[in-house]
């Protein structure tokens, strides 16, 4: 079996891999960089040369490359995906597809990630998800706005793609559900990441710090499920992402931007 990180070349990805790496599993590592991967890759192996490693190349930005790569990796079994790359762009970009970049590369993709892999994962129960969200999420969403691809810029285009990975969270939690995949998000904490550190300064905690909140949810028994959690405790996110028809509306909408890509 086979844990796949995304995002897993820098940052809390990073120290994920390789913490769990010693702890002996085998892992699928994604980055946008091949010259990162084998880095890591390398570094891995000659730690623990009893772990296979795998990687996978894709830019997020670009849901055809993003398609390509994660399918070739779909012969491998995968009982758990940890959804965590992320951008920032302080103005306003779209991407190849046509979708501000924060946007995409936090939410969009990850959501075609996850259905790319889902029949694996359901083959290789018990199974989690774990999506890496943000205390940073939005407390309101503009659907409307969403399917004519009016996307804010900046903080609030980070903020709003966070509050969709926790709305995905839990919609995706009722379609599992009974199924023996558990499908949760956290915020991991004020971390020291690249993206922190570019954008606002090395204000935040060591990476380990992430790792650790991604380890106490990678540890929960498989039947809590659809669940925010922050300092290591399920917590209230905003009042917003518990609405059904949002969480309806948000999912129906992206499976329909994703149509060339999913069913």
């Amino acid at each position: 079996m086979y844990i796949l990180i995304t995002g897993a070349t820098d940052g809390i990805g990073k120290t994920t891999a390789i913490e769990l790496a010693k702890l002996g599993y085998n892992l699928i590592i994604h980055g946008r960089t091949s010259d990162k991967l084998i880095n890591l890759q390398k570094t891995i192996i000659k730690d623990f040369p009893n772990i296979d490693i795998i990687t996978i190349k894709a830019d997020l930005s670009d849901l055809a490359e993003t398609f390509e790569a994660f399918n070739k990796i779909n012969n491998y079994p995968i009982n758990v995906l940890i959804n965590n790359a992320a951008t920032f762009s302080k103005n306003f970009k779209y991407t190849i597809d046509g979708f501000e970049v924060t946007y995409q590369v936090n939410y969009l993709s990850h959501f075609l990630i996850t259905h790319i892999l889902l029949d694996n994962l359901l083959s290789n129960q018990p199974a989690k998800i774990i999506n890496v969200s943000s205390m940073a999420h939005s407390n309101s969403i503009n659907i409307t706005d969403i399917k004519n691809k009016l996307f804010p810029s900046g903080y609030e285009a980070y903020s709003l793609s966070k509050l969709c990975n926790i709305l995905f969270t839990f919609k995706l939690h009722d379609i599992l559900k009974n199924k023996n995949i558990s499908v949760n998000c956290l915020h991991p904490g004020v971390i020291n990441t690249k993206l922190l550190i570019d954008n606002w300064g090395p204000i935040g905690s060591d990476t380990f710090e992430g790792y650790k909140m991604i380890k106490f949810v990678f540890d929960l028994p498989i039947d809590i499920s659809g669940k925010y959690f922050r300092n290591f405790k399920e917590t209230k996110a905003a009042d917003v992402v518990y609405d059904k028809f949002i969480q309806d509306e948000l999912y129906d909408i992206t499976k329909d931007f994703l149509k060339d890509y999913i069913k």
